[in-house]
């Protein structure tokens, strides 16, 4: 079945529909299927010492906007990995129509992540955006990622968790019709530490998440028009109700966002 609760057809047949992924890339931005795309990409590419040669390891890659941006930006050499075949036909699609530069250094890949067998100290960064939400055994994914990274590799991670408290019977419900699997932000944390991660940083971002989602739908809402060439009004109130619904998970407590940098020493 691959993925625990993930699988590529559940992926590719619910919340990653190729009409579903092009709508969301109006609103986190083009090549981006990640909270605050490009702009919180930039951000956290600076805290992983990347360089020309940086061997890295994209974990939910998504249509390849931080595999790109990592290329073009830092010269590295990016391995593309998701579950989704929907993602990795729209990224390919994207790559081929990018500089032979950026064609050279990014390679797609489809597979689960908790069963592939990298050799050890393959890469120098993991990096991974808000996909091992739906992955239960994150112990042991971690520590796959503990064995493939060099020595001194880091590793960055940002994920949907769950707030510290009672969780609301609504927020349940949803968790469980999306088959996540969340923890809280210091479980998270704990975890990384489990597998042999030092310096570890495990940080409750969501006042920026919540931030990053109002901004994302303010933006959105002034392109409507331009977007209703392209999609019926049932598509655009979705998005719009589904980042309202995100900002309300979030600032109730229930739903958190979590940053995540840690090193394998």
């Amino acid at each position: 079945m691959g993925v625990e609760g993930a699988t590529q057809e559940f992926l590719d047949n619910s919340q990653y529909k190729m009409s579903g992924i092009l709508r969301y890339e109006w609103i986190f931005g083009d090549t981006f299927i990640s909270t605050g795309g490009r702009e919180t990409t930039e951000d956290f590419c600076k805290l992983l010492s990347l360089s020309p040669g940086s061997r890295v390891l994209d974990v939910g890659c998504g249509i390849g906007g931080s595999a790109f941006y990592m290329a073009e930006k830092y010269g590295a050499t990016v391995v593309a990995i998701d579950l989704s075949t929907n993602m990795l036909a729209i990224g390919r699609d994207r790559l081929n129509k990018l500089p032979t530069n950026i064609q050279e250094k990014v390679s797609f890949e489809f597979g689960d992540i908790t069963e592939q067998t990298y050799a050890a100290g393959s890469f120098d960064v993991i990096y991974s955006r808000d996909t091992i939400l739906h992955i239960a055994n994150k112990q042991k994914l971690f520590s796959l990622f503990h064995s493939w990274l060099a020595p001194g590799g880091r590793l960055l991670i940002t994920d949907y968790c769950q707030g510290d408290k009672v969780l609301s019977p609504s927020f349940l419900s949803y968790v469980k019709q999306r088959e996540y699997n969340l923890t809280t932000v210091k479980q998270y944390g704990a975890l990384l530490q489990k597998a042999g991660f030092t310096d570890v940083q495990a940080t409750d971002s969501t006042d920026r998440f919540i931030q990053i989602l109002r901004t994302e739908v303010d933006r959105f809402q002034n392109k409507k028009e331009d977007f209703l060439k392209e999609f019926a009004m049932e598509h655009y109130t979705a998005i719009v109700d589904g980042w309202t619904s995100k900002v309300g998970r979030s600032a109730s407590g229930d739903q958190t966002w979590g940053l995540f940098v840690a090193k394998r020493p």
